[in-house]
């Protein structure tokens, strides 16, 4: 192997590294989908211990429990509640299957770690406001306003000055500083949009 393929081949381990890092930290900050999971444990658990009892009342012979428990298991297919029923069921099964498949959206934005065991994250509104810090700083800028799109962040800045493309460039420059300082895992592309400010 040559030295040129040896760089190049530690350069392409070293991209790899930083995927799996990011791609790691980002599972890690995901919501879990605690809630959900709760709510249908403790509505699957009532249902099976009232099913239970029911059966057992009725397995001894005593006098039912819970009356509309005996009227729901006394229906048959041709009732007209059952198709409604069974849809809404099938509808309920397929929510719970995409929120166990689909991944949560993270609430916080990974930032990078010397040590690989170690996750960081910033939230969005902290991230959105220390940008805006940052674009502020540009001479020129009087107000400056960050939101966090879909692979986009895009700064809105409030200026007098004349000079649109050199400031854009600045402002650019500066926020794209301040996400490499702090280390952000994102690969949102930086739109800075100008907004003159109207003398009253």
């Amino acid at each position: 192997m040559s030295v040129v393929q040896e760089i190049f081949a530690g350069a392409s381990a070293k991209g790899d590294s930083r995927r799996a890092v990011r791609r790691n930290a980002i599972r890690a900050l995901r919501p879990g989908r605690t809630p959900v999971g709760i709510v249908v444990a403790a509505v699957l658990s009532v249902g099976a211990w009232a099913l239970a009892v029911e059966i057992i009342a009725t397995i001894f012979g005593s006098p039912v429990l819970w009356p509309p428990l005996h009227r729901l298991l006394s229906t048959t297919f041709a009732d007209p509640a059952v198709p409604g029923t069974a849809a809404m069921m099938i509808v309920c099964g397929a929510g719970l299957v995409a929120l166990a498949v689909l991944p949560g959206r993270p609430r916080l934005v990974p930032l990078e770690c010397e040590d690989p065991l170690l996750v960081m994250g910033l939230t969005r509104a902290g991230l959105s406001r220390t940008l805006a810090v940052a674009a502020q700083t540009v001479e020129g800028v009087q107000r400056a306003r960050v939101r966090m799109l879909r692979g986009q962040i895009e700064v809105v800045v409030v200026t007098e000055a004349k000079g649109a493309g050199e400031l854009l460039r600045e402002v650019g420059a500066a926020v794209g500083d301040q996400l490499s300082g702090l280390g952000v895992q994102c690969r949102h592309e930086v739109v800075v949009r100008l907004r003159r400010r109207r003398r009253g």
